[in-house]
């Protein structure tokens, strides 16, 4: 990355953070007021500081979701040459043979009925279903890509441990636009593993739709990261520029939230 592209993410980054800082600062007094109510033995005896650090961490949790990630990915993107859209709408056509083809199959794998989920099959078979029959449907990514060489890449970012609806929904959309458009690249994609990187994917929900830890679909932690920048050092640039934040708000945090 380069040293404007790295800027350009840590804007993003600082705020959505310095938001969600002066959204806890501001409510803190209520938050207490609320705990005292809620939990009137633990308020009293539980230092004021741990409940804060509580508090913080839940709603950074929330607050910094998958949009950050795919405002960090968009940068990512363009810093890489390519051109990008995030919340990507687009109109393509498959035929009716096609659309039943993949709604049946994702029905029989949200209630465990057939094989286990194998993106290449499954696409294939879908593929190969002719009539001249068509039907126009909508796609919607969290991220679209044009590389130079004019590779099409659509990425479906959802957090870490999505439920089984989003994840239904990105395999439709994914399913549908390979199928029309078999020279694009559609990605199930999720900003890190929660259970860390190297290691496999454990949350057990969107197992059901994808299998998480070999499909080629499927982009967890670096694979995502590194295959937006078009570059295998994207992650570990990406960790630094956090690093390089985490010392700015740490202290920040520590001094301007928790009073120590």
């Amino acid at each position: 990355m380069d040293l404007e592209t790295k800027e350009r993410i840590k804007n993003r980054i600082r705020e959505k953070t310095d938001r969600i800082l002066a959204r806890r600062i501001r409510e803190f007094d209520e938050d207490m007021t609320e705990l005292l109510v809620r939990n009137p033995f633990g308020a009293r005896l539980v230092p004021e500081e741990i409940w804060k650090g509580s508090k913080f961490e839940r709603s950074f949790v929330t607050s910094f979701g998958q949009g950050v990630y795919e405002q960090i990915a968009y940068e990512i993107a363009i810093g890489s040459e390519a051109t990008a859209q995030n919340q990507h709408l687009e109109n393509i056509t498959i035929n009716t043979w096609q659309e039943e083809a993949i709604n049946n199959l994702l029905d029989d794998q949200r209630r465990n009925r057939g094989n286990t989920p194998n993106w290449e099959t499954e696409l294939e078979s879908v593929s190969n279903l002719k009539t001249r029959s068509t039907i126009d449907v909508t796609i919607l990514f969290d991220l679209y890509i044009k590389r130079t060489d004019g590779t099409e890449e659509y990425y479906s970012i959802k957090t870490v441990k999505p439920n089984l609806d989003q994840t239904e929904i990105a395999k439709r959309d994914m399913l549908r636009t390979m199928t029309a458009k078999p020279d694009s690249l559609a990605f199930f994609a999720l900003p890190y593993n929660p259970s860390g990187e190297s290691k496999l994917y454990s949350w057990s929900v969107p197992k059901k739709i994808f299998d998480m830890n070999n499909s080629s679909a499927v982009l967890i932690g670096s694979d995502f990261w590194n295959q937006v920048g078009n570059d295998p050092n994207t992650y570990l640039e990406l960790l630094q520029i956090f690093d390089e934040l985490g010392d700015e708000y740490q202290a920040k945090i520590r001094n301007d939230y928790l009073n120590l």
